[in-house]
């Protein structure tokens, strides 16, 4: 009996010694971080505690101020939880708080939520990078101080390194699913008078490749974050009542970081799209009335006047769908 309670002593003296061991580490890690970050003329203030003795490793950073000046983005939160089983460090689980504030070279975003809560695996190498992650999104409400807003009633994004053998370098497969997607304000007045569409889109999926410049790695955040260079597109999808949009296409990065490429359009109920975006000024009477005729023949052509199968083209910093310019073409990556 002695011998079997020594060693039941023993095994929870060593149990104990090894997560104050892997507890030690992870606020060493946060904290030199942190300081590192400093040095390098960030902004990096936060306060981390380590609890969950003794089959967790929870770091509790409070007070988050997290700014890059020269790459121009900032993250401030009350609180961020990054949680992990003893056993386990390398797959963590984050928990964001419901509000939090985030700022690009573009906007300042505020952020309002009522579960964000994401699995990461990173690789078992020193760059930490990013295996695979996926996140859990409810109730979320972004407002931008340049006066938009929108929501997302339920969202799940995947994310993983690409594991084809033909993938490009820095290559990860993405999957976003959303429902109850809430339109711009505009859109959404205009539903509310024509009865013509429910105030919220039903559901939107991406599928798609994204490919960048480097890894989603500790020293790729550190420097400028890893640029955008490629999108492949397996199925883009948005359905709004009777609205019915898909895509699939590739699309690159120009020497100006603009999109290049083509996406191929199915759109069902087509005209109607172009009414709600003439009438609420989306896109003006003549480009609406030249969309139409253009677009006419291509759904004429694929033999169901109701459904379009028309390209969107990106080439040289504009986009034309069929014929038509339509406006300027997004950026994949900011210009250095």
């Amino acid at each position: 009996m002695r011998v079997l309670f020594a060693i039941v002593v023993l095994a929870a003296a060593g149990w104990g010694g090894f997560w104050y061991w892997n507890a030690s580490m992870r606020d060493e890690a946060l904290t030199g971080w942190l300081e590192a970050r400093r040095a390098a003329g960030w902004i990096a203030e936060a306060e981390v505690r380590v609890t969950g003795f003794p089959n967790r490793v929870d770091s509790i950073v409070s007070g988050l101020d997290l700014a890059n000046p020269d790459a121009g983005w900032s993250w401030s939160a009350s609180e961020f939880q990054i949680l992990s089983q003893t056993w386990k460090p390398l797959h963590v689980i984050a928990v964001w708080p419901d509000h939090q504030t985030v700022a690009t070279p573009y906007d300042t975003v505020a952020v309002q939520s009522a579960r964000m809560v994401g699995s990461v695996v990173f690789e078992p190498n020193l760059r930490l990078g990013l295996d695979r992650a996926t996140i859990e999104l409810s109730d979320l409400a972004l407002a931008g101080e340049a006066g938009w807003q929108t929501g997302l009633g339920e969202g799940l994004l995947s994310l993983r390194k690409s594991p084809a053998p033909e993938a490009a370098p820095n290559s990860y497969d993405m999957d976003f699913n959303a429902r109850r997607l809430d339109p711009p304000a505009a859109w959404v007045s205009h539903a509310r008078r024509s009865g013509l569409l429910p105030e919220t889109i039903d559901l939107g999926h991406l599928a798609a490749t994204l490919t960048f410049d480097k890894a989603w790695d500790r020293p790729g955040i550190e420097g400028d974050p890893p640029a955008l260079v490629a999108l492949d597109v397996t199925e883009a999808r948005l359905t709004w009542g009777q609205l019915d949009l898909t895509g699939s296409g590739r699309l690159r990065s120009d020497a100006r970081g603009f999109a290049e490429g083509r996406l191929d359009l199915v759109a069902n109920n087509w005209r109607g799209m172009l009414d709600v975006a003439e009438d609420t000024g989306t896109i003006d009477s003549g480009l609406a009335e030249a969309l139409r005729g253009a677009l006419g023949l291509y759904a004429a052509l694929s033999g169901d006047g109701d459904t379009l199968r028309a390209p969107l083209e990106f080439e040289n910093g504009e986009m034309l769908l069929g014929p038509v310019p339509v406006g300027r073409a997004p950026m994949l990556r900011r210009e250095n």
